[in-house]
C-alpha cells in the first residue's frame, strides 16, 4: 500500500505473499508464485513480473491426466499475505543508506582490505569499558602520531565513541608498521591480540595505569606433577593473557576446559623421578590457581593434521553457554568468596577455511541481554537466539533424515550429502560477573585533551579545505608557455605541461577567477611577465589525436571579452587548466594586423630546434611563419643565422611527429608537400655530425633516448640478518639506514632505460671503486622499498628490467630535470656472476642449543657438487657467525657455542631436510645438490 503523507518516512513493514491458480474441481491442481519483500517507502510497490503462459494453462495435467487449470473456463485465483514480525528493525534489509549509529547507537570500523579480524577485536576491547579507560590514561602527549599505538588507539576508541560514519584504521596499521600491502594480508587474532597488549603494557609502565592490562586480563595457572605414594609435588605457576582449548573431541565448552585440565598418570615405564624419593607413581596436570575479569578463551579451530600432513580448519560443532561456572576448575587455595561464575560477552566469528575467510563479532556490548553484530563498517541488531543456534559449527541440518528413519522399508532414500558449517566461533569472550558492573561500567574518562583538540585542528584543516575545493571550482589555472622556456625545453614537443618540469622550463601559471575575460587576464601577464600586450597574442594549445600537445590557433582581439572558462570549455574541454601559448611580434609585422587578423591560409606558424650531437642538447630555437607552396629547403639560409653555422655545411631536417614518429625531411618538398601545418615542430642539425661518446648521433636517435631517459640511484642492498658467504662485507653499514646513508652520496645514474645490463654494472663500478664488473649484483626495488629478486643478467637485459612495472607505481617521482626517478640496489659478490650461474643458493637454517635459537643462512653451492659441499660452506658460515662477524650483532651466541670455537672442525652438525615445518632425510654429503629440493634445509 501507499503509507500516507503524514506517516514517518522510515516505515516499513515485512511480508510473504503468494498468487495461486487452481482448478476449481481439482485444487490440488494448481500454480503459484511465492516471494517476500521489505516494504518501504522506496519500495513500497512489489510484486511478480512473469507468469505462466495461457496455453500452459489451458493444456491438460500430464503427470496424471488430469483437466486443465483453466477448465470450462474457470479458474480459482488465491492471494496469500503474511505480514512478519521484525523485532531486530533488520529482516530483508537491503542496507542502502544504511545508518548505524542511528539504528544501534553504534558504528563500524572500515575494512582495508583484509583487517576484518582486527576489527572484530577492537570492537570487543572497546566494550571493555575498563580497558578503554586504561588506553585513554596513557600518556601520549609527546608521541609521534605515526608510530604510536597507543595514540592511534586512543584515537579510534574516540571515534567510535562520537562518530557518525565509519571509523577509519589506518593510522593504527600504519602505527604498528605496516604498509597498505600488509592490510590486505590476513593475520590470527590471538597473535595480533597478544602483540597490541604487550605493546601497550610496555607504554603503561611506570604511569597511572601501570598493570591495568593484566589486571583485566591475567590469570594464573598451575602445571604440577603430584606423586601418588609419597608426598612430593612438583609445580609452576605461570600467568596467562588467553587460554587456548581444543575443540576437536569436545562436545562443549566444559568439555574443553575439562580436556585442559586432564590428568595424565605417570606409571610403569614412565614413572616420574622424583627428587629424593626415585621412580614413582605420580599425576600431572594443569589447575587454574585464577580466572581473569576479562576470559578471553581461543577454540582450536585451526589445527596440524599428521595424516594430511597440512594444517586444517575443525569446523565440528562445538556448544558454548551463556554462563559458566569455572570454579570446579581451580585448585583447592584459590579464593572463592566471590563466585567464579562468568557471562558471555563476545563471541569473534570466523567464516571460511585455512586459506580464506571473514571475522565478524557478536558482543553483547552492556550487562542488558541485547546482541549485536559488528560486521566491519556494519552494525546489526542481533537476536539470541542466532548467537547460540548458528555458530556452534558442526553440520546444517539434512531434510529427510527423520522421514527416512520412520521409514525403514525405504531404505534407498537418498539424502542430501553431509554439510558443514563453515562459519563458527573462533573466539570467546567472558566476563565474570562478580565484576561486570566494573568492567563493563566503566567509560568514566575521556579521551586525552591533546588527542580532542588535535582532532579538532583536523576536523578545521578539513573544513578549510573543503571550503578552499569549492573556491577552487570558481577559478581556472591558466599555463603559459613562450619562446624563453621553449629554448631551455629537452623533450617533445614544444614544453611539458605534466610533473616533469625542470626549474629551467618552469612553465608561468596562476590561478583567476574563470569569469576573468582574456583581455583582462592579457593585462595581467603582461605586468607579471614584463611584456608589451601590443607586442604578444596567445594561441590555444590542443592534444592532438597523436597525442602531442601543439599550437592550434591564435585568440585575436575579438575574443579578448570572452570569458577564460568559455574558451577553454569551447577550445579544450578535456583539461581542467587553461594552455597557452604566446607568440611575440615579429617587428616587420603590423601591430594592428598582428593583434587582430588570422595568418594567411597559405601561411603556417612552426617551431624551430637545433640538435648538436657533439654537446648531446637540443635547443628551442623560435617560431616562424612558412608558405605552404615554399620548399622546405628554402628556410635553411634562416636556420643558418639561428644556429651560427656556416653556409657551407650540410644540415638534416626533421619533422617532429610524434615521441616514437622522427621523419627525415626532403628538402625538396614544398610545406604543402610535407603536410606541414601550424603548430608543427622541425628538428634540426648539422649532418653527420658525431658526439664524442658514439651515442645520440641523429635527432632521432636523441629523441629515442628522452623518450626511455630515467634517473636511478644505486644504494647498497641492506644486510639480511645473517652471514652472506658470497657476498662481500663491502656491503655492511653498520646496521645504520641505508637510504639516510647513501642519500647525499649514491652514485646517480642518467640515461636510457635501454642501456645495456654490462655498461650500467661498469658505470658503477667506476663510481664506487670495484674493480670487476661481474661482481655487481642488482635488485629491483618493490613498493615497500624492499629489494626483490636479483636481476638475472643475459644479453638482452637492460636498465629498465632493474626498473619496477610503473604500471603499479601511484607515487613516481621526478627530479629537477624533469626525470623520473628510481632506486636500485646492488650487492658486491666475492664470485663473478658469471660463476654464480653454475651455482646454487641454498637457505639453510641453523639451530643452535634449543629450538628457538633460529639464524637463516644462505649458502651459495655448485650445481654439480654435493651435500659435502653444502656442508663446508655452512660450516665457514657458523664459524663467522660465532667469531662475531660484521654482521653478528643480531645473533646472540651462547656460552657452549663459544666453547665449540675452540675444538677443530668440523663441528657436530647434523644436517636435514625439512618440509612442512618439520625435520625429514638426515644428509649424509654423499647427495648430489641436484637431488636436494628446492626445500629449506635445517641443521642442528
Amino acid at each position: 500500500y501507499k503509507p500516507k503523507e503524514s506517516d514517518e518516512s522510515d516505515w516499513h513493514a515485512c511480508a510473504t505473499f503468494s498468487l495461486a491458480m487452481s482448478n476449481v474441481e481439482e485444487p490440488e491442481i494448481y500454480t503459484q508464485k511465492i516471494t517476500h519483500h521489505r516494504f518501504t517507502p522506496e519500495e513500497s510497490d512489489w510484486g511478480f513480473t512473469n507468469f505462466p503462459e495461457r496455453q500452459h494453462l489451458m493444456m491438460p495435467s500430464i503427470e496424471n491426466g488430469g483437466p486443465a487449470l483453466i477448465d470450462k473456463g474457470r479458474v480459482r485465483i488465491s492471494a496469500y499475505v503474511r505480514v512478519h514480525k521484525d523485532p531486530l528493525g533488520v529482516l530483508w534489509h537491503n542496507f542502502h543508506n544504511y545508518n548505524s549509529r542511528q539504528v544501534t547507537g553504534y558504528v563500524g570500523l572500515r575494512n582495508q582490505g583484509a583487517t576484518c579480524y582486527m576489527n572484530s577485536l577492537l570492537q570487543s576491547l572497546f566494550f571493555t569499558n575498563q580497558f578503554r579507560d586504561a588506553v585513554y590514561q596513557i600518556p601520549t602527549e609527546s608521541d609521534d602520531p605515526v608510530k604510536s599505538v597507543a595514540l592511534a588507539l586512543q584515537r579510534v576508541f574516540y571515534n567510535l565513541e562520537n562518530s557518525k560514519e565509519p571509523v577509519d584504521t589506518t593510522e593504527l596499521t600504519k602505527s604498528f608498521g605496516w604498509d597498505s600491502l600488509e592490510s590486505f594480508m590476513q593475520h590470527d587474532v590471538q597473535e595480533f591480540n597478544r602483540v597490541l597488549q604487550d605493546s601497550l603494557e610496555t607504554k603503561m609502565k611506570g604511569t597511572v595505569v601501570d598493570g591495568a592490562i593484566a589486571k583485566l586480563f591475567e590469570g594464573k595457572m598451575k602445571s604440577y606433577i603430584r606423586c601418588v605414594n609419597v608426598d612430593y609435588e612438583s609445580s609452576r605457576v605461570e600467568n596467562y593473557y588467553d587460554i587456548s582449548l581444543n575443540v576437536k573431541g569436545c562436545k562443549t565448552l566444559r568439555d574443553s576446559f575439562s580436556n585442559y585440565c586432564e590428568v595424565e598418570t605417570l606409571d610403569g615405564e614412565n614413572k616420574y623421578q622424583a627428587e629424593g624419593y626415585g621412580l614413582q607413581d605420580a599425576r600431572k596436570g594443569v589447575i587454574f590457581e585464577s580466572f581473569p575479569p576479562v576470559l578471553q578463551l581461543q577454540l582450536k579451530r585451526f589445527e596440524y593434521d599428521f595424516m594430511r600432513d597440512a594444517m586444517v580448519k575443525i569446523n565440528d560443532r562445538h556448544e558454548f553457554p551463556a554462563s559458566i561456572d569455572l570454579s570446579e576448575f581451580l585448585s583447592d587455595d584459590a579464593d572463592r568468596s566471590k563466585s567464579w561464575k562468568y557471562n558471555l560477552h563476545g563471541v569473534l566469528v570466523h567464516s571460511g577455511d585455512l586459506h580464506g575467510g571473514h571475522y565478524f563479532a557478536l558482543l553483547r556490548p552492556t550487562t542488558e541481554d541485547r546482541w549485536f553484530k559488528f560486521d566491519d563498517d556494519r552494525v546489526i541488531p542481533f537476536s539470541r537466539e542466532d548467537v547460540f543456534g548458528e555458530y556452534f559449527g558442526g553440520e546444517f541440518p539434512q531434510p529427510g533424515i527423520q522421514q527416512q528413519q520412520q521409514q525403514p522399508n525405504y531404505p534407498m532414500v537418498r539424502t542430501r550429502p553431509i554439510s558443514k558449517r563453515f562459519t563458527n566461533a573462533y573466539m570467546l569472550v567472558y566476563i565474570r560477573e562478580a565484576l561486570s558492573d566494573e568492567v563493563l561500567g566503566g567509560g568514566r574518562v575521556s579521551a586525552p585533551e591533546h588527542l580532542l583538540k588535535r582532532i579538532q585542528h583536523e576536523r578545521e584543516e578539513r573544513e578549510r579545505l573543503e571550503r578552499e575545493q569549492k573556491e577552487l571550482q570558481n577559478f581556472l589555472t591558466v599555463r603559459i608557455v613562450s619562446n624563453r622556456e621553449f629554448a631551455n625545453h629537452q623533450g617533445f614537443d614544444i614544453c611539458h605541461y605534466g610533473q616533469r618540469q625542470s626549474a629551467e622550463t618552469q612553465l608561468y601559471s596562476q590561478r583567476v577567477p574563470r569569469k576573468m575575460t582574456l583581455g583582462e587576464f592579457k593585462t595581467l601577464y603582461s605586468q607579471n611577465t614584463g611584456r608589451d600586450p601590443e607586442n604578444i597574442r596567445f594561441w590555444i594549445m590542443v592534444s592532438r589525436v597523436n597525442k602531442t600537445i601543439r599550437c592550434d590557433a591564435p585568440l585575436l582581439a575579438d575574443s579578448l571579452h570572452l570569458p577564460i572558462d568559455f574558451i577553454k570549455e569551447k577550445r579544450c574541454p578535456k583539461w581542467n587548466d587553461l594552455r597557452l601559448y604566446c607568440e611575440e611580434r615579429d617587428p616587420h609585422v603590423p601591430a594592428d594586423q598582428f593583434l587582430t587578423q588570422m595568418p594567411a591560409k597559405e601561411e603556417s606558424m612552426i617551431h624551430i630546434k637545433y640538435y648538436d650531437p657533439k654537446k648531446q642538447i637540443m635547443t628551442g630555437m623560435t617560431n616562424m611563419y612558412v608558405h605552404a607552396g615554399s620548399t622546405v629547403e628554402s628556410i635553411i639560409p634562416r636556420l643558418y643565422e639561428m644556429a651560427h653555422l656556416p653556409h657551407n655545411v650540410a644540415v638534416s631536417l626533421y619533422e617532429e611527429v610524434k615521441p616514437s614518429l622522427i621523419e627525415k625531411m626532403d628538402v625538396k618538398l614544398t610545406f604543402q608537400q610535407a603536410e606541414i601545418q601550424s603548430g608543427d615542430i622541425i628538428c634540426f642539425q648539422v649532418a653527420d655530425s658525431r658526439s664524442a661518446n658514439g651515442h645520440n648521433n641523429t635527432v632521432p636517435e636523441y629523441f629515442n633516448d628522452v623518450q626511455f631517459r630515467v634517473s636511478v640511484r644505486f644504494v647498497p642492498r641492506p644486510p639480511r640478518g645473517d652471514v652472506d658467504m658470497f657476498a662481500s662485507n663491502n656491503n655492511s653499514n653498520n646496521g645504520s639506514d641505508p637510504e639516510a646513508d647513501t642519500k647525499n652520496t649514491a652514485p646517480v645514474f642518467t640515461g636510457s632505460k635501454h642501456t645495456p645490463y654490462d655498461r650500467v654494472a661498469a658505470w658503477l663500478a667506476q663510481q664506487i671503486g670495484v674493480r670487476d664488473s661481474f661482481k655487481l649484483r642488482f635488485f629491483t626495488v618493490g613498493p615497500t622499498g624492499l629489494p626483490r629478486q636479483p636481476v638475472r643478467r643475459t644479453q638482452a637485459t637492460t636498465m629498465g628490467d632493474m626498473l619496477p612495472n610503473t604500471a603499479y607505481i601511484t607515487n613516481t617521482t621526478v627530479n629537477s630535470e624533469g626525470l623520473q626517478e628510481f632506486t636500485v640496489m646492488y650487492e658486491i659478490l666475492e664470485v663473478s656472476i658469471l660463476e654464480l650461474e653454475n651455482m646454487r643458493n641454498i637457505r639453510v637454517t641453523f639451530i643452535g642449543k634449543s629450538m628457538r635459537e633460529e639464524t637463516p643462512i644462505d649458502v651459495l653451492v655448485s650445481k654439480s657438487g654435493s651435500a659435502q659441499s653444502l656442508f663446508e660452506a655452512t660450516y665457514n658460515k657458523v664459524e663467522q657467525i660465532m667469531r662475531g662477524s660484521q654482521r653478528s650483532s643480531q645473533t646472540n651466541v651462547s656460552a657452549v657455542d663459544q666453547a665449540a670455537l675452540a675444538s677443530p672442525k668440523p663441528f657436530r652438525l647434523r644436517f636435514y631436510i625439512s618440509a612442512y615445518h618439520r625435520f625429514g632425510t638426515v644428509l649424509t654429503g654423499a647427495e648430489p645438490i641436484g637431488d636436494i629440493g628446492h626445500a629449506s634445509i635445517n641443521e642442528v
